[in-house]
């Protein structure tokens, strides 16, 4: 017969544990389109990035993607403004400035594929594999009110901020495909490690909550003694002490330990 590992649900799992299908969908699809956008950025101001994370190949098909965009018109009438026809000599001498960047923009992903090209070995434990990179020693260096800036805020708000300008600064020279590429780059940059440093504050909400909930559920349903921490029991319980403790063993996590609080 071979091996079931259960996954026992303990109270908290099963009654305190909300999940929003549609958001977790909407999401998902958002987490998933960001890299593209990202990685625009990413290869400018990130170092050693990790080998699952960074792909060459990921970069070039970003880069034949960018070449196609102003082309559009030439394929899709739909996105013509007037009824000039633009021929392909012509679109790549009126978005010079744009293919200068896509040029620019491989031969940084190039650079970040050195980066990473010395790992010879498969699995090593010495390189994180999803690592999305160091952030510039610049960064670290950068202070407010003589206080520096903390890597949530680094992340979010200081690496993206000069694309974000850059870019409306581009639109105002009047390249306005490459100035919109920058800041909807920097826009989805922002959201996108907002939205990783939120999983991660709910994550260890999660372990807290969890945390509360099995020490005071030995108070609440085993003996009967007042609840604090905001944490109550919702349900009746068996009259028999005894059939609340060996049904308390299964309501919180095995590795669980109980300690008293002040």
């Amino acid at each position: 017969m071979s091996n079931q590992i259960l996954l026992k649900e303990t109270y908290f799992r099963v009654l305190f544990k909300r999940e929003n299908v549609v958001k977790n969908f909407f999401l998902k699809l958002f987490i998933g389109s960001t890299s593209f956008c990202r990685l625009i950025i990413e290869v400018f101001i990130r170092r050693n990035m990790g080998k699952r994370y960074f792909n060459l190949s990921a970069a070039f098909f970003t880069a034949l993607f960018l070449v196609i965009v102003p082309m559009l018109p030439m394929v899709f009438p739909v996105f013509l403004n007037s009824y000039y026809a633009p021929t392909f000599w012509g679109t790549i001498k009126e978005y010079w400035i744009w293919y200068l960047f896509i040029a620019v923009f491989i031969f940084f992903s190039y650079l970040r594929y050195k980066d990473i090209k010395h790992i010879k070995a498969l699995f090593d434990f010495n390189h994180f594999s999803l690592s999305s990179g160091e952030i510039l020693p610049f960064y670290w260096q950068l202070k407010f009110r003589g206080k520096p800036f903390t890597p949530r805020t680094l992340e979010i708000f200081i690496e993206p901020l000069p694309f974000f300008i850059g870019g409306i600064l581009i639109m105002i020279l009047g390249q306005k495909l490459l100035g919109a590429l920058f800041v909807f780059s920097a826009i989805v940059y922002c959201i996108s490690y907002a939205r990783a440093y939120a999983l991660g504050d709910e994550f260890m909400l999660d372990k807290i909550d969890n945390r509360i909930c099995n020490e005071e559920i030995a108070r609440t349903f085993v003996t009967d003694e007042p609840t604090g921490r905001g944490f109550r029991f919702y349900g009746d319980k068996p009259n028999s002490k005894k059939a609340r403790e060996d049904i308390y063993e299964d309501m919180v996590d095995d590795d669980f330990e109980f300690t008293e609080v002040d």
